[in-house]
């Protein structure tokens, strides 16, 4: 029988053991609890044999890697990925070319070793029937080993003070020009791991991305300090001279999230406990208190809405500071009306709205009754529907009382487009009383041409011009809506300078490969250089883009 590589092949490609009808894998409901399951449970799962072999091993680690590869700096080699055999407990690599979890498998074939986890992905692949498995299946044991290993991935990490270091392999990435001979790289990525303070994956792989957001840890450095001045400048209308302003101390979470960017960035071992950041944001949003399973795209907008927040007061208290802190009893109409000024100017200039926040303008047309309606609206994200969506017309709704929901033609113009540009693809949606998943792949660029979706008022862009932004992050959601994990991929790259000009007159594949920079995976602790090929395989969740100057 021809094994397919577990786990990174499309659906498509994968033998089929029966030609019953299926349901589609585009989706998932929340409620669905069965699922696939395969005969070779029963014999392929031994929980205390499993319980044994891993708390005997070294955690996340290949056990034939560990005894065949070469050292590096006294510390073995990590793999693309780690099989965890659910008989016997073998730690295996998935690594195209490698595959020591095949290779197991294999050995002790026709026994029954052929059921595997993904320690990155959680995912359960059986070998005889190659296919995935649901690991929310009606198997009884298969729940009880991944809810183990999940639980001891979350002790052995935490408790590890060391980052594994990588050994690149040269062919997984580009071909060496000819007449050279392939270079290995074994220096220590630099990326650190971020520990799990217990289903806070989704907050891990947002952080992974915003580690790697240069204008952030930019900005954020310079308005750390109290006594950070601030110049503002109302608009000529106001007939207001600029005013200079002295801020007070940031407040908690800002301070928080300022030490956690500085961490992830000193040298030294990792990885990283968030758990004083984490503390400060669910003091302002109770609602990621209990570690229970949450949303990376939430909490994206919780974290840079209550960081704006304390920073919009932090602004008003310096501007009410320069006017010599007046009430509303003893200001004087004139007093109150240039601090009304500088402060509607003020609190944009909050390194929040400054890197991440831009302007939509909505327009919708009603199929049926052509109505047109148009709204304009600040954003974080851009969140994109990947499957068909319905409108309610108010229109419509109106002639007929009820509410109405018809066909309609959306168009959404950026009207400001900020910095950094994060795009949100809509896999979870509602259907009925349930929440579901859409798991089908999405294509998405390197290089992003913006200029077709601006407004007339956003840029002045003269035909044929382009606005081009880079991929430098993903948070990717595997799984489904009961049992699924986020990690993240980041390019790690030197920061732009506005003198790389030229990488706006070349082609957006040519731009993508003339950039320097290194793609790593993370999942929690786990930290891996990978392939471009596998970042444009991922299930993309959030896109972070950043505009090439």
């Amino acid at each position: 029988m021809r094994l397919k590589d577990p786990f990174y092949l499309k659906a498509a490609d994968m033998t089929k053991r029966t030609n019953k009808p299926r349901k589609p894998r585009d989706e998932e409901s929340s409620d669905e609890v069965s699922g696939l399951t395969c005969q070779h449970v029963s014999k392929a799962v031994d929980l205390s044999s499993v319980k044994k072999s891993v708390l005997s091993s070294v955690w996340l680690v290949c056990s034939e890697c560990l005894k065949e590869r070469t050292m590096i700096d006294g510390e073995p080699a990590a793999s693309h990925d780690i099989l965890v055999c659910l008989k016997c407990g073998f730690q295996g690599c998935n690594q195209l070319g490698i595959q020591h979890a095949v290779k197991h498998y294999h050995t002790f074939h026709p026994e029954s070793h052929c059921i595997t986890i993904s320690l990155s992905t959680w995912k359960a692949w059986c070998f005889e029937c190659n296919e995935e498995l649901s690991t929310h299946c009606n198997k009884k044991a298969l729940a009880q080993t991944l809810d183990f290993l999940q639980k001891h991935s979350v002790k052995a990490t935490s408790a590890s003070p060391k980052i594994i270091k990588l050994r690149e392999d040269p062919s997984d990435y580009s071909e060496p020009p000819r007449g050279k001979s392939p270079v290995i790289n074994s220096t220590l990525v630099p990326v650190k791991g971020i520990s799990n303070l217990g289903n806070t994956c989704f907050f891990n792989a947002v952080m992974q991305n915003l580690s790697q957001t240069h204008m952030l840890i930019e900005l954020i450095q310079e308005v750390k300090e109290k006594g950070y001045k601030l110049r503002i400048c109302p608009p000529v209308e106001t007939n207001l001279s600029p005013l200079m302003v002295t801020l007070p101390s940031p407040e908690p979470l800002t301070a928080a999230m300022f030490l956690f960017l500085q961490s992830m960035k000193e040298q030294g071992k990792g990885p990283i406990n968030p758990k004083i950041l984490f503390s400060q944001l669910c003091q302002k949003a109770p609602r990621f208190k209990g570690y229970q399973q949450q949303d990376s795209q939430e909490l994206l907008h919780y974290l840079l809405d209550s960081i704006r927040v304390e920073e919009t007061k932090r602004v008003k208290a310096g501007i009410l500071k320069a006017f010599n802190n007046p009430t509303e009893k003893t200001a004087d109409e004139e007093t109150k009306r240039q601090v009304k000024a500088y402060g509607k100017e003020g609190v944009k200039m909050n390194f929040v709205d400054r890197i991440f926040v831009g302007e939509l303008t909505n327009t919708i047309m009603c199929e049926e009754c052509e109505h047109i309606s148009t709204v304009k609206e600040a954003f974080i994200d851009i969140s994109l529907p990947i499957i068909e969506e319905r409108v309610s017309c108010s229109n419509c709704s109106y002639k007929k009382v009820e509410k109405i929901y018809t066909s309609a033609r959306k168009q959404m113009l950026i009207s400001s487009l900020p910095p950094v540009i994060t795009l949100h693809l809509k896999r979870f949606h509602q259907a009925g009383m349930n929440l579901r998943k859409v798991n089908r792949h999405v294509d998405f660029p390197l290089i992003l041409d913006l200029a077709p979706f601006c407004s007339a008022s956003c840029k002045n862009l003269a035909a044929g011009e382009r606005v081009l932004y880079s991929l430098y992050g993903i948070v990717e959601h595997s799984g489904s809506m009961r049992g699924g994990h986020y990690t993240a991929y980041v390019k790690v790259r030197a920061p732009q300078r506005k003198t790389e000009h030229f990488v706006c007159l070349l082609g957006a594949r040519e731009a993508s490969s003339s950039s320097q920079g290194q793609w790593v995976y993370v999942s929690d602790t786990t930290v891996q250089t990978v392939p471009e090929s596998r970042v444009l395989n991922s299930q993309a969740y959030l896109l972070f883009y950043e505009e090439i100057l």
